[in-house]
């Protein structure tokens, strides 16, 4: 393993271990918030109250479950998945901004193939660390609830399987946001900038037009949270090819990015 290689995987790594570091922290802050002042105090991001906190899944006449109500186990799922998507949002941006510096590493030297095996090798890392803490927040919840099924029950909801299908899940969710992210970047370093802003404008407009066709795979894909476990593996299988497609086009972009000395 290269110099560069190693140190990439090593800022991989520790930007995932501060960012759940800082989700754990904030997790203990807003516990803490909610212990003191209970459910006088509401802070709503995206649709979900992290304070009051409340479980709603589309259940018609269903009434939300209170964060108070639920069990230790599903806490601590509940902050890990935030704290998952949170992760993959930060690898989304670490690798745009690996792209936009890849100009600067082939100018002192590097050779493409080297610098694009060093950011797969990272990507890796990184997606295998966050599958690693999924298995082990998987285990822990069995361990507290003595149920190793995997199984999570929200109100009337039983999504089976969800936990041990997760880290793979994670795994693949992880490597995909890095490798859009570095396909994003790479877009805007080798075309013109009206390039890139023109491919997701005609994304946007596409998948609006064909009401979520893209995204969703021409509805191969189901969003919803009731699919459960079985419903991931559909999203593994997506996020793959997804993944190599981004990871090749990338690649051919890298190939052709002139280098300024």
């Amino acid at each position: 393993m290269s110099n560069l290689t190693k140190r990439h995987v090593k800022d991989h790594l520790s930007t995932n271990l501060w960012t759940v570091g800082t989700m754990a922290v904030l997790s203990l802050l807003s516990l803490i918030v909610l212990a003191i002042f209970g459910n006088r105090v509401q802070f709503s991001l995206f649709g979900v109250d992290y304070l009051g906190f409340s479980f709603e899944l589309n259940q018609a006449g269903a009434e939300p479950s209170q964060w108070a109500d639920v069990s230790g186990a599903t806490k601590l799922i509940t902050i890990a998945a935030v704290a998952v998507g949170v992760v993959m949002m930060v690898c989304y941006i670490t690798s745009i901004t690996y792209a936009a510096t890849a100009r600067t590493y082939l100018g002192a030297g590097v050779a493409r193939r080297t610098y694009m095996k060093s950011q797969l090798a990272a990507w890796a890392a990184s997606a295998l660390s966050v599958a690693i803490a999924c298995l082990l927040v998987a285990v822990i919840a069995g361990f507290a609830q003595s149920d190793f099924s995997g199984t999570v029950a929200i109100n009337e909801y039983e999504l089976s399987g969800l936990l041990w299908y997760a880290p793979l899940a994670a795994l693949v969710g992880t490597f995909l946001a890095h490798a859009a992210g570095f396909l994003t970047g790479i877009v805007f370093v080798r075309l013109p900038w009206f390039a890139g802003v023109g491919a997701i404008l005609a994304f946007v407009i596409l998948d609006s037009v064909t009401d979520g066709g893209i995204s969703s795979w021409g509805g191969f894909l189901d969003w919803s949270a009731t699919g459960g476990g079985a419903q991931l593996l559909k999203h593994v299988v997506a996020g793959t090819v997804q993944s190599v497609a981004a990871v090749g086009i990338s690649w051919a972009l890298l190939r052709h990015l002139a280098i300024r000395r």
